[in-house]
């Protein structure tokens, strides 16, 4: 089980957004450029206290992908598509080569002073990604504190070269694979196949997509369409953007 303090979060980043504020109106003087500290520290905090989750095995080598994320809702600081605040990911499986995620999001939407982009509204395959040889994804459900989160993670014997590194969930650059921000020029190169497909029976049919059950701490893969959760989902299947509480969807 999980544990996640909560109430020390929201502590955390109630002062963190006075802070960020106050920086935000004088960032020349003293008060100003105090206040950014302090808040980085308070960001520190928060990172380290983010609880690791076994988000998915990798089915073609069985190793655990185990993520420091923030289940406590979509207002946190790991949520901010732009400068996140995260713990780099250790001892992932070799084998892993992206991960994606929706979310359905519960009203009213969360608030928070910065751009939230946690996907579509219900889970999607990325079939450039798919249908490489030998790859495959996992997809596990999660909350997300009164949200319903999909993570969708991408597995292959070694990363494609020849298509575009994939952002990471909710985020805008993948410091897992590109901590210098180079090789997104392969984005050009597949013009109009970065698509979803959100019909996920095939995937399952084949075997290409597999599944752990919500809430499953050992991550155990399950395989084919038979009792899946994950079918029959509904949802808005346009990108999400959260700011201020305020919903877009593109």
């Amino acid at each position: 089980m999980v544990v996640f303090d909560l109430a020390r979060r929201r502590e955390l980043l109630d002062e963190g957004f006075r802070l960020e504020e106050l920086y935000r109106a004088d960032q020349h003087s003293a008060e100003g450029r105090e206040a950014i500290y302090l808040a980085f520290d308070l960001h520190s905090e928060y990172q380290k206290m983010l609880p690791r989750i076994a988000l998915a095995r990798c089915p073609l080598t069985g190793s655990t992908a185990h993520w420091a994320l923030d289940i406590g809702d979509l207002d946190g600081w790991y949520w901010r598509s732009e400068n996140p605040v995260q713990q780099l990911p250790t001892g992932l499986p070799q084998t892993w080569i992206a991960m994606k995620g929706a979310v359905r999001l519960a009203e009213p939407p969360t608030f928070a002073p910065y751009d939230c982009r946690p996907g579509p509204g219900m889970p999607f395959i990325l079939p450039h990604l798919l249908e490489q040889p030998e790859a495959r994804a996992v997809i596990t459900e999660l909350p997300i504190g009164r949200h319903t989160g999909w993570a969708i993670t991408y597995f292959a014997p070694r990363r494609p070269e020849d298509i575009a590194l994939e952002d990471l969930w909710g985020q805008h650059g993948n410091p897992v694979l590109d901590p210098r921000g180079l090789e997104r020029e392969y984005a050009e190169r597949l013009p109009g196949r970065r698509t979803k497909d959100f019909d996920l029976l095939p995937w399952l049919d084949t075997g290409k997509l597999l599944w752990i059950e919500s809430g499953d701490d050992t991550a155990t893969l399950r395989q084919g369409a038979e009792d899946c959760p994950y079918l029959g989902i509904e949802g808005d299947q346009r990108e999400q953007r959260i700011y201020k509480g305020e919903v877009t969807r593109y």
